[in-house]
């Protein structure tokens, strides 16, 4: 079997055809499947903080990807102090140390038609941050979350602080999380990954991050 390969690609250099691919799978995930209010236009979902202060970590099967998250380090602007403002009382961060992930997703259809659907590709996605994270030497991951999504965080081995809770809509509750760089973290998505398969990590997941 091909590993799932992940690499980090910054907005500026990233071509074409692989940004159009990505905007394409969120439309798909965010707009039809999710239902999110998101911005959509022929066809891609893509909004102001797709710019030259974002990087893509994507998780590619086969040359294809599969799975992908936006980071945007927390000096420039990004949505948790713009589109989610609202949510959270919290002092959002200015901070060098300090990012935002966001639009995590993981392509199910995609990942069945490659029979992937044992392989962990969500905690590998989260692993691939936690390295990329730790090669910057940033502090730490902030993100917003459902509370199913934090579940998930949490059951991949990455603990987090719960820096505030909110409502996107009337019963629709969302999480501030602050995940941690820490090589306890890194330890604990490894083995969970490690866990869930029937290969050494080393044989199944590259990151290039």
């Amino acid at each position: 079997m091909d590993k799932v390969s992940f690499y980090s690609v910054d907005y500026s250099d990233a071509s074409p055809e692989l940004m159009g691919n990505l905007f394409c799978l969120r439309k798909e995930i965010f707009a039809d499947r999710l239902d999110w209010r998101v911005i959509v236009n022929e066809g891609r979902e893509i909004d102001e903080y797709d710019n030259a202060f974002s990087t893509y970590l994507v998780g590619m099967y086969a040359g294809i990807p599969l799975a992908s998250l936006r980071l945007i380090n927390t000096l420039n602007p990004y949505m948790a102090e713009g589109p989610f403002r609202g949510f959270f009382n919290y002092v959002l961060p200015k901070n060098q140390l300090i990012a935002e992930s966001s639009r995590f997703f993981v392509d199910k259809t995609r990942s069945r038609a490659f029979a992937l659907t044992r392989v962990p590709i969500t905690e590998m996605l989260l692993l691939a941050m936690h390295s990329h994270a730790a090669r910057l030497g940033l502090d730490s991951i902030i993100t917003v979350v459902s509370q199913a999504m934090s579940r998930i965080v949490l059951r991949a081995g990455w603990h987090y602080e719960i820096l505030d809770t909110g409502e996107a809509s009337p019963g629709e509750k969302v999480l501030l999380l602050n995940m941690p760089i820490r090589p306890e973290n890194d330890w604990r998505l490894k083995e969970v990954i490690n866990s869930k398969n029937n290969h050494p990590l080393h044989k199944l997941l590259e990151i290039n991050c």
